[in-house]
């Protein structure tokens, strides 16, 4: 492993160069082979407004490609995204008129600028900064030496940390072999974002780049569709030298298909064939080194000759969760074309490149291309979305990015071809559906019932699900939503896997306090999936650590005890809590019973639900159920009545699913 850092100071900067990689041995063959290739970085750190690069009379020039793009806008040059369209399909939803419109936000005062700074040569580039500051970027600009050249200023969009643990950043800024960059960057107070840095990426060198194979797409069969058929052929992550260090595992799928954004990297458009898989590696470096993401944002990337790259890990076979639209990005994919339409026109290569991705992927999950979906936004406040956490808003399901977010993305060009596109896709599905038939997953394994001690509660840790064997099966991946009792439940498009298993049963460890929905579906030897069934929908009670034990209660021991264990008291109005519990629909009460025991008070977010008489005949441990007909959220809290004695082993709370 190499390692070099440079510091160069200014009164604006510090620029810091991070190189690390360790080169894999490259074979001799005929034909290059693909090799996993390490990038290097260099970090240019902005502080404020460096005085020297203030005083360059283009230092607050308009970036390229808005005066152009308002002139189209303004002469009515749309293409056609002002007809309506024609009914599609493919899907019984509302073909309404999409709206591909964007308000350009006006820019802020200039809180950082700095000077021309030479740097290694670069494909890739882009500006981040710390998640959650309070500084509101409005505008970032680039730009970058390349040949001897300055190029002219061009706007990059920005967006949120969309992953956990991630950097607030912009979109990748692509060029053809930069050495030199100047970013400018305005928030609504005039003072820079914490943690403000440029970080140019170059992806290094392949032998494999300039013939980077693509697989094709699978031959038709005489089987019942199954989506794939009409798959584009892609460059796979292996043949564009996807270093998998760089990314970390990443469960989260969407179990629906529900709209498809697209998107434009930024920078130049005329980068060779030859250097595509460099770019992806860029890009991907850049989003998992520069804004601390687990794998490249978008499923899919098209570069300006219409080839197909795979991003995300699993996006060939799977709906991996990216990071496509800040709080929009569970139920959705993003296919980003690669260079910026803001100031060129697509060519029409990318046009059908970028088509024959959706296509695939609206015929594949039945999307109506001239459709809408209803989306929920997930994100945080404060973030890019146009609407706030929780809101619900109805998109065309083929969008653009800006229709959700405050980005120019995918550019004015790119966004006009939109209506383009739809038709297009909506060309293709009606071919596909003519020559193949609707497409359809393989069957879902027949799930054997659980038990008592299974469903609604799972009352041990560990618990064992089963189905029946899938013919033509040969592996099935577990599934799962979850959620703590004091958080609400995940939507129905999220789903994180599990495992992988090969048998026809698999042992599942729920956390105490946990509901979970698990489901289970087949894979056959092409990795495709088939439809989900539900295993179990069930939820862990809840342990003393989660209560709040109020005074008079002791605990006591014994073998017979659910657990070994109970809390005793015999005082009136001895309370045990379990606060903040959202959307339960019942409370179960495990608890010894016998002649002589008392009475409790079970009270929900406030409001007596109903009494349990431990007076019984004498058990050990007695299940006892109370339903929660309100579902509405709140603490919930036993109370003793009167001075008969009552002991308490354990709580669990059913969710509403």
């Amino acid at each position: 492993m190499r390692s070099t850092v440079r510091y160069v100071t200014t009164p604006a900067l510090v620029l810091v160069l991070t190189t690390a990689g360790v080169i894999a041995p490259v074979t001799s063959l005929p034909t290059p082979e693909a090799v996993a290739v390490p990038p290097e970085l260099d970090r240019v750190r902005l502080t404020g407004i460096d005085p020297a690069a203030r005083r360059d009379p283009s230092a607050l020039a308009e970036p390229a490609g808005h005066a152009e793009a308002e002139k189209a806008d303004d002469t009515g040059e749309a293409g056609d995204a002002g007809q309506a369209p024609p009914g599609g399909t493919t899907s019984t939803d509302d073909a309404d008129e999409p709206d591909d419109t964007d308000d350009h936000t006006a820019p802020g005062r200039l809180a950082a600028l700095s000077p021309r700074t030479e740097t290694l040569t670069f494909l890739v580039a882009g500006a981040t900064w710390d998640a959650g500051t309070a500084e509101q970027v409005r505008e970032v600009a680039l730009r970058v030496r390349e040949h001897g050249t300055w190029g002219a200023w061009q706007d990059v969009g920005f967006d949120d940390a969309d992953e956990v643990g991630g950097r607030a950043g912009t979109e990748p800024f692509v060029s053809t072999g930069a050495d030199a960059v100047q970013a400018r960057v305005r928030t609504v107070s005039g003072r820079p974002p914490s943690g403000l840095r440029v970080d140019v990426v170059d992806p290094g060198r392949a032998a494999a780049d300039a013939t980077a194979g693509v697989v094709p797409g699978p031959a038709a069969t005489a089987d019942a569709a199954t989506g794939y058929e009409i798959r584009p052929a892609t460059v796979s992550r292996s043949a564009w030298g996807a270093d998998e260090s760089l990314s970390s595992p990443w469960p989260e799928v969407s179990g629906d298909l529900e709209a498809m954004y697209v998107h434009h990297t930024a920078g130049t458009n005329s980068y060779s064939r030859g250097q595509s898989a460099a770019i992806v590696r860029g890009i991907y470096a850049y989003h998992t080194r520069s804004r601390d993401w687990p794998d490249i944002g978008y499923q899919f990337l098209v570069d300006r000759f219409g080839t197909v790259f795979q991003g995300r890990t699993g996006a060939v076979y799977d709906n991996p969760v990216g990071a496509q639209a800040g709080g929009f990005n569970t139920g959705t994919i993003g296919v980003s074309a690669m260079g910026s339409y803001d100031t060129a026109r697509p060519s029409s290569a990318l046009i059908t490149g970028i088509t024959r991705v959706l296509a695939w992927k609206a015929y594949q999950y039945r999307v109506n291309p001239w459709g809408t979906a209803t989306l929920t936004d997930r994100g945080v406040a404060g973030d890019t979305s146009r609407t706030s956490p929780g809101q619900q808003v109805r998109v065309p399901r083929i969008l653009g990015h800006r229709h959700t977010n405050n980005t120019a993305c995918p550019g004015t060009y790119l966004n006009q071809r939109l209506n383009d596109i739809r038709r297009a896709v909506d060309s293709r599905i009606d071919s596909a559906v003519a020559r193949y038939g609707k497409p359809t997953m393989r069957r879902a394994p027949v799930v054997h019932a659980p038990t008592r001690l299974q469903a609604p509660v799972q009352w041990s840790a560990k618990q064992r699900y089963s189905w029946d064997r899938v013919p033509g099966a040969n592996r099935y991946q577990i599934l799962a939503r979850t959620a703590r009792y004091s958080s609400d439940m995940p939507t129905k498009p999220y789903w994180y896997t599990v495992r992988t298993v090969t048998g026809t049963s698999a042992v599942l460890d729920t956390e105490p306090g946990r509901s979970a929905w698990y489901a289970v579906r087949a894979l056959d030897g092409k990795h495709h999936r088939g439809e989900m069934r539900t295993l179990v929908r069930t939820s862990r009670e809840t342990i003393p650590a989660q209560w709040e034990i109020g005074s008079g209660w002791r605990k006591v021991t014994d073998p017979g005890y659910h657990a070994g264990y109970a809390y005793r008291t015999a005082r009136d109005g001895a309370r045990i809590k379990v606060g903040g519990v959202r959307q339960a629909s019942q409370v179960r009460v495990v608890a010894p019973t016998g002649p002589g025991y008392g009475r409790v008070r079970v009270i929900h977010a406030g409001s007596s639900v109903g009494v349990i008489d431990l007076s019984g005949a004498s058990s050990d441990h007695t299940v006892f159920t109370v339903h929660l007909a309100s579902r509405r959220s709140g603490g919930v809290a036993l109370e003793t009545i009167g001075s008969g004695e009552v002991r308490v082993s354990g709580i669990a709370l059913v969710r509403d699913f």
